[in-house]
């Protein structure tokens, strides 16, 4: 798992050079054409990864807006965003970071087609221009970067609780691998593995709130009759023949 992070380390910075050099050049530079369009190719999936993770966590959006020009200059600017306000920290951070972890993976899968010698050659060129636009849309946003912050001041107790419910996540897993000694041979399956541990610990712990709430909230003055009205087998009754006049 630490070789991922820095393999996803590796991007962002890769990503942030790439798009901040290759699109500050003259705009009659005929490299400054080629890079727009494929900046506008990497747009594309940096929204797309935003919508999919956002219908991931539960959250429908309002919609998505991709653009090949700026709506007041209308020069050549692609930009997009996904209308959607995510209602913890938790959902903010994978959101923010979803076009790093997908476009990661895009880019090794686009990689081995490019350097496959069973694929064609022009799949392999395609992959190749399609590796290189995934690395201009791979970096989250300042935008998408602020909504981290933001998300966690509006409610920092529950923020630092889903911190917290996370870092035990990781740590039951750990122990659970170390005493099974199982590997995955995929990253991924590490990270759904806490995402389960943490939705297990997640309800457990609503079910031990309700439990409590309905202790403390009962009125033991007046001791409840026992209601076994469900549990009965209910008994056919005929109705009877209406009357004839």
């Amino acid at each position: 798992m630490i070789e991922e992070l820095l393999i996803f380390l590796g991007i962002l910075v890769c990503s942030l050079v790439i798009s901040n050099i290759a699109l500050k050049e003259r705009y009659s530079s005929p490299f400054y054409h080629i890079a727009i369009r494929l900046a506008f190719v990497g747009v594309v999936v940096h929204e797309c990864c935003h919508y999919v993770m956002n219908l991931a966590v539960g959250i429908i959006p309002r919609g998505i807006e991709i653009r090949w020009r700026d709506k007041k200059t209308h020069r050549r600017n692609p930009y997009g965003s996904v209308q959607s306000r995510p209602r913890s920290f938790l959902q903010a951070f994978v959101i923010c970071l979803a076009p790093l972890y997908i476009s990661t993976w895009l880019i090794f899968l686009s990689i081995n087609v490019m350097l496959g010698s069973q694929f064609d050659v022009l799949l392999r060129i395609l992959a190749g221009f399609f590796a290189v636009s995934l690395l201009f849309g791979a970096a989250p946003s300042n935008r998408d970067f602020n909504n981290i912050p933001k998300s966690f001041g509006a409610d920092p107790l529950h923020s630092l609780y889903q911190v917290v419910l996370i870092g035990v996540s990781a740590l039951i897993l750990w122990t659970i691998l170390i005493s099974t000694r199982v590997v995955f041979f995929l990253d991924v399956f590490y990270y759904l593995s806490i995402a389960g541990i943490y939705l297990i610990l997640k309800f457990c712990f609503i079910g031990i709130n309700m439990i409590f709430n309905k202790i403390a909230t009962r009125d033991y003055t007046k001791p409840r009759k026992p209601k076994f009205g469900k549990l009965k087998r209910r008994r056919y009754k005929p109705k009877k023949p209406p009357k004839i006049r």
